[in-house]
């Protein structure tokens, strides 16, 4: 199941996003991308070192996910846009506007990124092949993890100067879906905060029902 459900509240912690990290303004700039993927990065390593190994390790409830679900699952994920990215970004033409002009989002980007941004608002069913396995390697994992937000990073770098609001491809999530480079990593920014936000929910669940 991809998301907790919203339909219980914790005491004492807000369905809101409580840090800048899970609750952004969508990105204008590649700037502004890597600074978010850095703050995600962030706070998920914040998140691990204050819960411990067995809080991130326990999912909240029967058929949820665990913190470090949520990590294996967006590691899964990054994992199928690496070598697409790489591809699309290097056929990208020259930009023929200021360096730091804002990027366009299309049509899929703004509503992807409406639907993932936390607190969710829609709950859908994960694809086979992005469930997460049962993991109680905490620090392998969230290494994986912040190797790939590095690797994120590393992709924007080489989209500099490149006119990535103007070439689109089929998402490998949904062939159906066809959005821009600069769209997709504003979807991956807002998915990633989704299953932030996810793992602190599944953590402070546990803490309140430990009280």
């Amino acid at each position: 199941m991809a998301d907790v459900s919203l339909s219980r509240r914790i005491p004492g912690w807000s369905s809101e996003a409580r840090d800048e990290s899970t609750s952004a303004k969508r990105a204008q700039t590649l700037d502004d991308l890597e600074a978010q993927f850095t703050a995600i990065c962030t706070r998920f390593k914040a998140l691990v070192a204050s819960a411990g190994q067995d809080l991130c390790a326990t999912p909240p409830a029967p058929r949820s996910w665990s913190a470090v679900q949520c990590l294996q699952h967006l590691n899964l994920t990054s994992d199928i846009y690496f070598p697409i990215w790489q591809q699309v970004i290097a056929a990208a033409g020259p930009r023929k506007t200021e360096l730091n002009a804002p990027y366009r989002t299309d049509f899929w980007g703004r509503l992807l990124a409406w639907i993932l941004e936390p607190p969710p608002r829609i709950r859908s069913k994960t694809l086979a092949h992005f469930e997460p396995l049962q993991c109680n390697d905490v620090v392998q994992v969230l290494e994986g993890f912040c190797d790939r937000q590095n690797r994120i990073i590393a992709a924007l770098h080489r989209c500099r100067g490149r006119a990535i609001d103007e070439v689109k491809f089929a998402s490998p999530v949904d062939a159906r879906i066809r959005y821009s480079i600069w769209s997709s990593f504003v979807v991956t920014a807002a998915h990633q905060r989704r299953h932030l936000w996810q793992a602190d929910y599944a953590i402070e669940k546990q803490r309140s029902e430990s009280r």
